[in-house]
């Protein structure tokens, strides 16, 4: 199987899958209708600009910014990580796995070509938003931190929106909000402390023996992997994740099926995110070996459409 056909079948699986469930248990867990402002925010940390995944942009509700809490960590650094069953997000310093997965994901949410198109306010106008609004637990660093009851996390198609100003204080940084550009910015990088230069020693010269090397020359080189066998490489872990999503998401839809409950739409919105974010390094990792040899790279970009487009296609046969 072609790999584009197999990012259709993981994309069709995942939104098939877990939106069926969401479908199910809409009477069990109803969504809020909620009009926000939806304005065109533009984060920038430590002197570059990030851009929020599609459907992830932040929004103003009765006078306050809520960001999308995942994209805010990693674009400062920090992990996170989620507990379905108690509802619990937890901010920490990344371990040597998540420092790959944030470096990853920021690369692919940094914005290189900048627009310089004002937004006309003149235009600006409330639109509805459909929220979860849950009780969650936080974690910043392992101290459980609390938003006041006014200011409450919201879920919003799988992803947890908080408010700028809790997370801000919870996370110890200072994030600045200017709500006449819709800009957020940190700075979280420390300022280098002078270096301190030791004395110069020389090194101890000893007489270097001359290599008498043997006869039959050549050997030795680095072999250039072929265009082919990098699209195999994909392929292969292309296969993999098929696999893996086919079997996790089928395990939770089964499981929903049996004993309906939210924290199994949680972790089916969880899986979703986690493939989405394994289809993204793999189409990425794919990208940087064709390009470092010489390759043309524009079959990623057509791998991403066809992943999108597939989601795309299967929500709306969900939603007929």
């Amino acid at each position: 199987m072609k790999a584009s056909k197999r990012l259709k079948v993981i994309a069709g699986l995942s939104l098939a899958v877990m939106m069926g469930v969401s479908a199910q248990a809409s009477a069990a867990q109803a969504p809020m209708d909620v009009d926000v402002y939806q304005v065109p925010m533009h984060f920038t940390f430590d002197g570059k600009e990030y851009a929020p995944p599609e459907g992830q942009q932040g929004f103003i509700y009765e006078g306050t910014t809520y960001v999308p809490i995942r994209f805010v960590s990693y674009s400062l650094d920090k992990a996170v990580s989620w507990d379905p069953n108690t509802y619990t997000v937890t901010i920490a310093e990344p371990k040597a796995t998540d420092k790959i997965n944030i470096s990853e994901y920021k690369l692919n949410t940094q914005v290189f070509s900048k627009s310089t198109e004002k937004f006309d306010k003149s235009k600006l106008a409330p639109s509805n938003l459909k929220v979860y609004k849950e009780k969650i637990n936080y974690v910043f660093d392992g101290v459980a931190k609390k938003p006041s009851d006014e200011l409450p996390g919201y879920i919003v198609d799988g992803s947890l929106f908080v408010p700028i100003r809790f997370f801000s204080e919870s996370v110890g940084k200072t994030i600045n909000w200017d709500p006449e550009t819709y800009s957020v910015s940190a700075v979280t990088k420390e300022e280098k402390k002078p270096e301190v230069k030791l004395p110069e020693t020389k090194p101890e010269t000893k007489p270097v023996t001359p290599i008498i090397g043997g006869g039959g020359g050549g050997g030795g080189g680095i072999t250039k992997p072929s265009e082919a066998s990098i699209k195999a490489e994909a392929e292969a872990k292309m296969a993999q994740l098929k696999a893996d999503a086919k079997a996790a998401l089928q395990e939770l839809y089964d499981q929903y099926k049996e004993n309906p409950s939210p924290s199994l739409i949680a972790q089916g919105f969880a899986k979703v995110e986690q493939i989405d974010n394994q289809f993204a390094q793999i189409n990425s990792d794919t990208k940087a070996k064709l390009s470092e040899n010489g390759y043309d790279t524009s079959i990623t970009d057509t791998y991403k459409d066809q992943y999108e487009q597939m989601k795309d296609d299967e929500l709306a046969k969900i939603n007929k």
